[in-house]
């Protein structure tokens, strides 16, 4: 009668054993899965990051550019980004040069335009003033 109590152990030891370890619930395996997922997730969303900044700044170029090559001084933008201070040069890029230039204390640079558009340099050569049309 001895024999059948170990076997009955041992029976009732692997049956629990297999239970356990079959079990989706199993902290050991469900956490290496889980880690996996979350590692490859984890890559997926810096992939897209990556590629959300890497649009995010073709915009932005493409904005300063068209800001300051397209039209000249016809463009509201390119005025509205001059600013007091800035040298012929700065201005002459971002406007483009103008039909009639008077040269005095100041200088002044007109463009064509009914309403008179217009910079104004100091004896410097820094910009002080203008009037977009």
């Amino acid at each position: 009668m001895k024999q059948p109590i170990p076997r009955i152990l041992f029976a009732l030891t692997m049956a629990f054993l297999w239970v356990l370890l079959s079990s989706p619930n199993v902290p050991v395996f469900a956490e290496q899965n889980e880690i996996v997922q979350l590692r490859k997730k984890l890559a997926e969303l810096e992939n897209r990051v990556k590629v959300l900044e890497t649009l995010l700044e073709e915009c932005h170029q493409a904005r300063l550019s068209e800001s300051t090559t397209q039209f000249g001084w016809q463009n509201k933008k390119n005025w509205r980004s001059l600013k007091v201070g800035m040298n012929a040069s700065q201005v002459l890029a971002v406007l483009g040069a103008p039909v009639k230039v008077i040269k005095g204390v100041n200088t002044l640079w007109y463009y064509p335009n009914l309403y008179g558009g217009f910079v104004s340099f100091d004896e410097k050569g820094k910009l002080t003033a203008w009037n977009e049309p």
